[in-house]
């Protein structure tokens, strides 16, 4: 695989991980469908996995409303032409019923080239240990 090659779908994908977080943020339905693989498997920090059409729901109709996704660490491993693995570290804040929750996450997002444009289809996150 050449370097420059590589390097754009690196490029891409990493891109294609901050418009998902904004779109997350914006409550964006749209973009949220666009950027995700009708099969993604999406498990939450506390275990619970949804399918994009339960994700979807939960983000649009104002259930899960995320204020902030700020990734601290990203790195980006080109498995192959079509599959590409994410690691990294984000600060999520969250608004719930009891207000703002504050928490550090490590997670891992599988990236697939699937109908000419990459979709994410994992995604599986740990809320971190506190000091």
């Amino acid at each position: 695989m050449a370097a420059k090659f590589s390097e754009t779908i690196v490029n891409t994908v990493r891109e294609l991980e901050r418009e998902r977080f904004r779109a997350m943020v914006d409550a964006d339905g749209e973009q949220l469908d666009a950027l995700l693989s009708d099969s993604v498997s999406y498990i939450h920090t506390n275990g619970k996995r949804e399918s994009k059409t339960q994700f979807l729901a939960a983000i649009t109709n104002g259930k899960r409303r995320y204020r902030q996704i700020e990734v601290q660490t990203q790195d980006v491993l080109l498995a192959s032409d079509e599959t590409c693995v994410v690691t990294g570290r984000a600060l999520v804040e969250l608004e719930a019923n009891s207000g703002a929750l504050l928490f550090q996450i490590a997670y891992t997002a599988i990236q697939v080239y699937e109908g000419a444009v990459w979709r994410l289809a994992a995604w599986q996150a740990t809320r971190c240990a506190t000091d």
